[in-house]
């Protein structure tokens, strides 16, 4: 997965620290980009760049594959998206565990050492003994509602994780087999 900082960026607070020497473009790696300006509220004027792919104004642009493009054009995720964006069923079930782990620690913040292990999932109201103290009533229910649906989630794959196990268990003895009665037949016709 490509990230934004595999690669060069132009970014508009590094281009315009000297409002003076402000162009109707810039020229970075050989690339040409158009500067434009909004006019905000408060007064003054704020520069952005313009990406050359989509013609929408940006504040940072990348170089990717020798050409200047937005982060939404060149199709790059910022790091912290990584475990976010295409992953395996086994990375979606550690990103829901973690989330479970957080909505249990918001509503008793005692207990946050027990909600941090993996496959942590015994009824609620083991560990969620009663409503926080000034939160209330229709906030402490969409909570629970909350967790029990990602307890659904993370059990879920917690299961197309263990199917996809077996199978690929059962895809490897099939192999096995027929590699012995290969080297089984192969044996008495020699």
């Amino acid at each position: 997965m490509r990230t934004v900082t595999d690669y060069k960026q132009l970014n508009i607070k590094d281009v315009v620290s000297d409002i003076h020497s402000v162009k109707d473009y810039v020229i970075f790696n050989g690339h040409k980009v158009k500067l434009t300006t909004t006019s905000p509220n408060y007064g003054g004027v704020r520069y952005w760049l313009v990406c050359p792919v989509c013609d929408k104004r940006k504040g940072t642009l990348y170089d990717v594959n020798s050409v200047m493009a937005c982060r939404t054009c060149a199709k790059l995720y910022y790091p912290l998206q990584e475990n976010k964006v295409q992953r395996d069923n086994f990375s979606q079930f550690l990103y829901y565990d973690r989330l479970l782990s957080k909505a249990r620690t918001e509503l008793n913040p005692k207990f946050e050492w027990a909600f941090y292990s993996n496959l942590r999932y015994d009824p609620i109201t083991l560990s969620l003994h009663n409503k926080p103290k000034g939160m209330h009533w229709t906030t402490y229910n969409s909570k629970i509602e909350h967790i029990d649906k990602l307890i659904d989630k993370a059990l879920l794959l917690y299961d197309v994780i263990n199917i996809g196990e077996q199978q690929h268990a059962d895809e490897i003895s099939k192999q096995y087999d027929t590699i012995l009665r290969t080297q089984i037949n192969t044996k008495y016709i020699i």
